[in-house]
């Protein structure tokens, strides 16, 4: 009797668990400072509308979110220099080659940022949620990775929600 009490309580205990392992919309979340990317964060977390309440202090947190960021300096801009003999050909080739390069160099010109986010309960330590995006070539490159998690955070709240049929 003891042995099937046992099973049944570990059965129900497992089943407890499993279900509470997903973000619940309003949940709260204290975002660690990262070098000022918390604050990108956070008003992306605003701007995207993530059901999630975005608190100051860490003790009154049901998640904590950590993150990376790194940033690749802009390098100094190549220079391009045509080496073909066939300036004035019909096919549009050559002009579409140099502005391939022309973008490429001005994309390598403003470097390359790359953030990654991790939700973490605060309770148990399990890791909710991880996502990590890259910008190259864009302007706003921190504020846009954090837009972007910021995004695939919410997306993975509701479908989390959504009845299962």
């Amino acid at each position: 009797m003891k042995s099937c009490f046992a099973s049944l309580f570990l059965a129900f205990s497992a089943l407890l668990f499993a279900q509470n392992t997903q973000l619940h919309s309003g949940s709260t979340v204290y975002i660690e400072p990262m070098d000022g990317y918390e604050t990108y964060l956070s008003a992306a977390i605003a701007k995207k509308q993530v059901p999630l309440i975005v608190v100051a202090d860490k003790d009154k947190a049901d998640y904590i979110i950590r993150s990376t960021v790194s940033q690749r300096t802009p390098v100094a801009p190549a220079v391009v220099v045509n080496n073909t003999t066939n300036v004035n050909s019909s096919d549009g080739n050559n002009a579409f080659s140099q502005g391939m390069q022309r973008a490429a160099a001005a994309r390598a010109a403003r470097g390359a940022t790359s953030t990654s986010i991790s939700v973490i309960d605060a309770h148990s330590s399990q890791i909710m949620f991880a996502y990590s995006v890259g910008k190259a070539g864009a302007t706003n490159q921190i504020q846009s990775t954090a837009e972007a998690s910021a995004k695939h955070l919410k997306e993975f709240i509701e479908k989390s929600e959504k009845p299962k049929k």
